[in-house]
């Protein structure tokens, strides 16, 4: 194998310093560009977020190669490591990182403050240190502090190391610290001072008694000379030991953060000075009458530690970064020095713990006249409370601001770098600038742009909108009351957008704010009537508002939206509106008749009825919900409808298989407060870190120890819904542990990061990898066992192999024409490989019976023999029949009596993705035990589709490829024996005297 061929393997199996210690060994003037492009490639690969060394070392390799003509590769890698440089990410932020640590210090306190009471020898510091740093490790990387009990509570002191720097994200973490540590804790940042305090130095102890200072007033700050008779000897002998002695000793007699703000410098002698001196333990009354004010509490120093400074600007707008500043303001000037230095100690410190330092940009041309200087500190305020605002309070801590010859700066630490530049984006996209960016603290990178002024978008002139009419002629004809054609359409826009965007035909910000694309987005949406969908609806239809006027058909479809994400009040004010919009649309007044009767506006409700009657006159769901209305019955009562009158009698007698469903997505409409009471019983108390409607809803949740996030996929309404004895259960299982840690199939240990509850109470456990930075996860049924088969990991599939738009119609298509007008479909949840969703086709007057079949199976070629190539065997969809008698409602599907012929086409369909396999006519398939308890089938064998024309075994792709379509049978023991024994075709012959219908008592006599 070739050099340049074992490196690309290397590459697709992630062993990328094998690739680095090869071409590393080959001088570098003899490496070929495309070897320094696999090294560079490597580096780039191997480099975790923040590590500038690496994306440093790829650009380096690279750039000599730059400008070879056609290598877009090139350009491409180098353009890609610039940006990680520019643009810092993390695996998880400080604002994650906090929440974490707090929530594991939760956890472990009462730990330590036992300990800390029965340890009378004090023999177990060591232990309470390393407990203590593991949790602090969560959200710092170097943590230091001590460990103490004060006069009334507990004391965690948080020490800086004497740096201004690192104060901030010490502040931050203090001031997040949850109630139920306060409770029992003092956090402090900075250590205290302390009187009387010595240190020993082998058989020295010194004391601030024994340490002379004369001071030197510096503008804000001071200078200090300290001189020391005692530490004389041990000068000459160990110089750093004799300035961490004096510099310690310092910190106690001020408090560490009064000696970060007073100290300028600080100097040790070996002979004495002239001048009058005081002792050190003096030194804060000589401050004092020197007019300095002392800190004690450092975020009260951070708050009053603005600093204005000026500097001569450079008049040029092509030169770096904030050379064109004149004047600013500043809490850590420090930062700024290093930046005007090219250094990035701080920047590395603070990356290391998933923080960013950077500044917001922006051109100052727009701003003019005599009110110019004003105007800008206006519009760098408003930039400022919007991003808080958004980002929230606890994503940024903004540091000052600067004003330049050409460009306005906005000097900020982002705790949660991605929340602070999308509010910044949002900000810039809603004023008249030309552009908005962001730049790191790094002189040696570019600034990230966040917003330009966009060009105008290519919209068709017939529509209005950037769908053209055909576009819209082929949203319509997704339209067949049936929810899996709802999530075709979603798709389909999906995917609209995301070639419009890519070719540049529009941005993502115009496409949001299209009617026409909200309006079908938004019908998607709502009609598949799940908890997440409304979710996206109402996130995507905010942008269009401006352009919704007269039209409330947006209105109606917002405030819906709104209502089954729990904004009750927002969406009766869209109602409102949509009816002041365009009165004479009828189901606005049906939407502000449910809103006004839960607001408890009767008379309001009855009113908004008689106005739809008057414009839908004998409307079903009018009549309906005007007897709910006079009856008094809760909104979640009115939505428990269908609009078709037919379908909705079959909902109210029982008889919809969707009815658990519609429950589940009405759970999410209004909080149940005796059932959220009843849950914060079984999982409180609630936390500080709980996140409701985000849109899920989580928070931090600690066994032996060990924390994880709990998230419940629904918003707060939703979680409050949950069956309190089944919550009691999930508790259990928590507690007992079993969960904690398990090991990848390949026998790599790992740790539960998060469990993930569905409204349908299936759960899935996010594992995070010990010893790497990877995750897989399991799947739970909701009596607490695994979900046979069901596994992913990031390693196992990047996203599931799936069919594009025209293979899907055409495939669907096939099963309706040759099949039988699909009933429903049962659509996939989780689907790691392939999307293998089984299509219901009910029984009619040609067919007695149920036939399900995949789709989504044929989407991944299999490994077909070369020699049968010839006969295109490699995609395949499965089908079996089964009793009209047969249950496939959600509840009975629950009992495996019923499930497991859908279980064993999903089993068939991955076979030989998992097996590296494939299937076809005649093979067979044992699964060892009887598929269920009311019955002797144990296999499968395949053959030709049962009561279809022959033209039907085959459904042609528009790409010319073909998927075969096999019948899927059960077998007896001593049937899969006797194909064994004698061939497929044989088998086959003596099962064409049975039914093909799948019987669980049929005999096994056919043999």
């Amino acid at each position: 194998m070739k050099l340049l061929e074992q490196c690309q393997k290397w590459n697709e199996e992630d062993e990328f310093q094998k690739i680095i210690d090869t071409l590393e060994a080959i001088p570098a003037g003899e490496r070929t560009p495309e070897m320094d492009s696999e090294l560079a490639r490597a580096y780039s690969n191997l480099a975790e977020p923040g590590d500038r060394v690496l994306f440093q070392r790829a650009i380096g390799l690279l750039e000599p190669h730059e400008a070879r003509p056609g290598d877009a590769d090139t350009q491409e890698l180098i353009d890609s490591c610039r940006r990680c440089l520019a643009l810092p990410g993390f695996e998880k932020n400080f604002r994650q990182r906090t929440k974490e640590a707090w929530a594991a210090f939760a956890g472990i306190e009462a730990e330590l403050r036992r300990i800390m009471d029965t340890d009378e020898m004090r023999e177990r510091g060591e232990e309470l240190v390393e407990e203590c740093q593991k949790v602090l490790e969560l959200a710092f990387c170097s943590p230091s502090f001590e460990l103490g009990v004060g006069v009334e509570k507990y004391e965690l002191i948080l020490s800086a190391d004497g740096n201004r720097s690192a104060l901030f994200p010490l502040v931050y973490f203090q001031r997040r610290a949850p109630e139920s540590v306060l409770e029992h804790w003092n956090i402090l940042v900075g250590r205290q001072p302390s009187a009387g305090f010595s240190l020993q130095a082998g058989e020295l102890q010194v004391q601030a008694e024994d340490v002379l200072v004369w001071t030197e007033p510096r503008e804000d700050r001071v200078s200090l000379t300290l001189y020391c008779e005692k530490l004389l000897p041990l000068m000459r002998e160990e110089e750093d030991k004799v300035w961490w002695l004096l510099c310690t000793l310092t910190d106690q007699v001020l408090g560490e953060v009064s000696s970060i703000a007073l100290i300028h410098d600080l100097d040790i002698v070996e002979q004495p000075r002239s001048g009058t001196a005081v002792l050190l333990s003096e030194l804060p009354g000589k401050l004092r009458d020197m007019g300095y004010t002392r800190w004690d509490d450092a975020g009260d120093y951070l708050e009053n530690s603005y600093i204005a400074y000026e500097l001569e600007p450079v008049k040029d707008p092509e030169a770096d970064w904030r050379l064109d500043v004149g004047a600013g303001s500043t809490r850590l000037p420090v930062l700024i020095n290093d930046y005007m230095r090219s250094e990035s100690g701080i920047m590395d410190d603070y990356h290391r713990d998933g923080i960013a330092a950077g500044f917001l940009c922006y051109p100052l041309d727009g701003f003019t006249g005599e009110g110019r200087a004003e105007e800008i500190l206006t519009f760098r305020d408003a930039l400022r409370e919007s991003v808080r605002e958004h980002a929230g309070e606890d994503a940024v801590t903004f540091l000052g601001g600067a004003t330049g010859l050409y460009y306005g700066y906005l000097d900020l630490i982002a705790w949660d770098l991605p929340a602070v530049l999308d509010a910044a984006r949002e900000f810039f996209a809603g004023t008249d600038m030309a552009w908005g960016g962001f730049h790191v603290f790094r002189r040696d990178v570019g600034a990230v742009r966040l917003w330009e002024q966009e060009g105008e978008p290519q919209v068709d002139a017939k529509t209005g909108s950037l769908l053209s009419a055909q576009d819209i002629e082929t949203l319509g004809s997704f339209e067949d009351g049936v929810s899996g054609y709802f999530g075709k359409m979603l798709q389909w826009l999906e995917d609209f957008i995301e070639r419009g965007v890519e070719t540049g035909r529009f941005t993502s910000r115009q496409a949001r704010q299209d009617l026409k694309i909200a309006l079908w987005y938004s019908y998607a949406c709502n009609n598949l009537d799940e908890y997440r969908y409304y979710y996206k609806a109402a996130q995507w239809m905010k942008d269009s508002e401006k352009n919704a006027g007269g039209c409330a058909t947006w209105y109606y479809r917002y405030s819906v939206a709104l209502m089954y994400c729990g904004r009750l009040e927002e969406a009766l004010d869209y109602a409102e509106k949509g009816i002041r919009e365009e009165p004479d649309y009828p189901w606005i007044w049906l939407q502000a008749a449910k809103l006004r009767s839960h607001s408890g506006d009767k008379a309001g409700a009855l009113e908004a009825v008689a106005h739809g009657l008057k414009l839908e006159p004998g409307d079903h769901e009018f009549l309906t919900l005007k007897g709910e209305i006079e009856a008094g019955e809760p909104l979640e009562r009115m939505e428990y409808h269908w609009i078709d009158p037919g379908a909705d009698r079959n909902l109210q007698q029982g008889l919809d298989e969707d009815a658990d469903e519609k429950q589940r997505s009405i759970s999410c409409i209004t909080v149940n407060r005796e059932g959220l009471e009843r849950f914060w019983n079984i999982f409180g108390p609630k936390p500080e870190q709980y996140a409701p409607d985000g849109p899920f809803t989580q928070f931090p949740y600690t066994v032996n120890g060990q924390t994880f996030d709990l998230v419940f996929q629904m918003n707060e309404a939703g979680m409050s819904s949950l069956s309190a004895d089944w919550l009691e259960r999930l508790a259990d299982w928590l507690k007992e542990g079993r969960w904690l840690e398990r090991n990848h199939p390949d026998g790599r240990p790992a740790c539960l990061d998060t469990v993930l509850v569905g409204l349908d109470y299936h759960m899935g456990l996010v594992y995070h990898l010990m010893e790497e930075d990877e995750y897989f996860q399991i799947f739970l049924l909701p009596d607490g066992t695994e979900k046979e088969g069901a596994f992913w990991s990031p390693e196992e599939s990047s996203g599931p192999e799936v069919y594009t738009i025209e293979e899907m119609e055409a495939v669907e298509e096939h099963i309706r024409k040759y099949f039988g007008e699909i009933g429903h479909v049962f659509h996939e949840l989780v689907s790691p490989d392939i999307h293998v969703d089984i299509c219901v086709v009910p029984p009619d007057g040609e067919r007695e019976y149920y036939t399900l079949v995949t789709m989504g199976m044929g989407a991944r070629r299999m490994q077909v023999p070369e020699e049968l190539a010839k006969y295109r065997l490699e995609r395949a969809e499965l089908d079996i029949s089964l009793p009209p008698y047969w249950r496939l409602d959600d509840e009975s599907l629950k009992d495996e009596r019923w499930y497991w012929p859908v279980r064993l086409l999903k089993v068939l369909a991955r076979l030989p993705i998992q097996s590296d396999t494939w299937l076809g006519w005649g093979h067979t398939m044992d699964n060892q035990r009887p598929f269920a308890e009311d019955t002797k089938l144990c296999g499968a064998i395949l053959g030709e589709p049962q009561n279809i024309r022959k033209e039907g075994f085959f459904c042609h792709l528009p790409g010319g490829e073909e998927i075969n379509f096999y019948q899927v049978i059960p077998l007896h023991r001593e049937e899969l024996e006797y194909k064994l024994e004698h061939n497929a075709e044989a088998l086959l012959e003596k099962l064409a005297e049975a039914d093909f219908v799948v019987h669980p008592d049929r005999p096994a006599d056919l043999l």
